[in-house]
Order: structure tokens, then sequence, then C-alpha cells
């Protein structure tokens, strides 16, 4: 074990709604979700299930700040204390982001150019880890994900769709967060690498990691997750 346990939950979500108004098509609004009420515990994977377009990576992007929702709360353990994401101002969300909480995206945006072994390194080097030690530390784990060597110093923009996903993966779990935010982690992965990311998902618990996922792989699913929150419904379009 790495990380202390807590009494409370590192992210509680409550009466929480999100809307988008479409404005180009004549101002019709979409109900993504409401009165969403959920905890996520230290040391546990939350998975959530539910069909494509029920609202659940309008979840992971609410609890990261990215969506500002509707209405509701979503209150984390950052520090001593506790942040809600959905009224943070804008340091507060990125100090959040920095110390506390990762997120692994279907997609990976990064500054063209860099290195892919400095964008792993990253995570580390902002916490204040010498930047010898974040690209040995970075180079490890794209060692375990089986990027090879040879790319480390190329930008990843020509890299395979999965070899940019495992980067992605690498910039998340290379930081020991108290949360984790996972959107389709293995979806473009082959089954090494997928074993791979279940076992980093392992670690990052066993630490003390509060981890919510979404996971369309049955068997990833049935695996790493200890408990799951369903989504039953789809997001549903009222008036014009």
């Amino acid at each position: 074990m790495c990380g202390n346990f807590a009494d409370t939950p590192h992210v509680a979500v409550r009466g929480l709604a999100k809307t988008f108004v479409l404005h180009a098509q004549g101002g019709a609004v979409i109900n993504a979700f409401h009165d969403l009420e959920l905890d996520a515990w230290a040391g546990e994977c939350l998975a959530l299930h539910g069909p494509s377009g029920s609202g659940k990576s309008t979840l992971l992007r609410s609890i990261y700040a990215n969506y500002k929702p509707t209405a509701g709360s979503i209150l984390v353990r950052h520090g001593p204390g506790r942040v809600d994401m959905a009224t943070a101002g804008p340091r507060t969300v990125l100090e959040v982001r920095r110390d506390t909480m990762g997120y692994v995206s279907q997609f990976l945006r990064v500054i063209p150019r860099v290195a892919t072994v400095d964008i792993v390194a990253e995570r580390l080097t902002e916490q204040g880890i010498n930047r010898e030690e974040a690209r040995e530390r970075a180079g490890a784990l794209l060692t375990r994900l089986r990027i090879p060597r040879r790319l480390w110093g190329l930008a990843p923009a020509t890299f395979s769709g999965g070899e940019q996903q495992r980067v992605n993966i690498a910039r998340g779990f290379i930081r020991k967060y108290p949360i984790l935010l996972l959107d389709e982690p293995t979806a473009s992965l082959d089954g090494e690498n997928r074993n791979t990311v279940m076992e980093l998902i392992d670690e990052a618990k066993a630490c003390g990691a509060a981890v919510i996922g979404i996971f369309h792989d049955d068997e990833v699913r049935a695996a790493v997750a200890d408990r799951a929150f369903a989504f039953a419904r789809h997001r549903e379009a009222v008036g014009q």
C-alpha cells in the first residue's frame, strides 16, 4: 500500500445536471443527465456503464471541469480540504489537475514537436522532480507500455492510434494521483497492452487512488471495477 485511505469519498457528486444548448440547431436543448448522485472512494474503481450517448464522458469531463454543470456540485478531496469543481475558479482547477486529478481521455492532445519522453516526464517536472529523473521514470513506463526507445525522441503526432493512446496512458499513470479519470483507456490497444493497463489500474487502486472509468470492454470492466454506476438512458432533446 502506498497511500492513505480516507473515511470520506475522494469524489462526491450531488444533484448534478448538465444541458447543452445547440445554437446552430435552432436552440435545441440536450439534457445529458440530471440529479446525478455518486461517490468514488479511495482504493476502488467505479465503472460508468451504459449505452453510448447516455452521458458517461460528459460526467468525466464535468468532474475534470472541462464542462461546467448546469446544477449540482462535484466535491473532490484536494490536499487537506475539498474543492467543488462545479464552481471552482480557473486557478484552483489547474491546481487540482496538477496535484490531485489525472485524466486519460480517448485522444492525445499535446504541444506539437515535443518529444514523447518529455510529454510524459512533464507531469513529474511540474512537481519539482528534476528532468533527468523524470525522463528516466517516463522511459520506464513507456517501455512497460511497449513504446520502443527509438520513438521516445519523436513527437507522437505521427504515431499510430494505439501508440498515441499508450502515450496518453503513460501521462495519466506516471504520477500517483489521488483521483484518476479514465475514458475508454483500452479502446485502441492489443491484448498485451490491455493487460498492462489493467495492471496499472490495480496498482493505482492499491496506492489509494479513486478511479472512475468508462470501459466498453466487458472483460476489462469485470477485471478492474469494484462497483458500477449505471446510466440508464440516452440523452434527451427537448424544445427548439
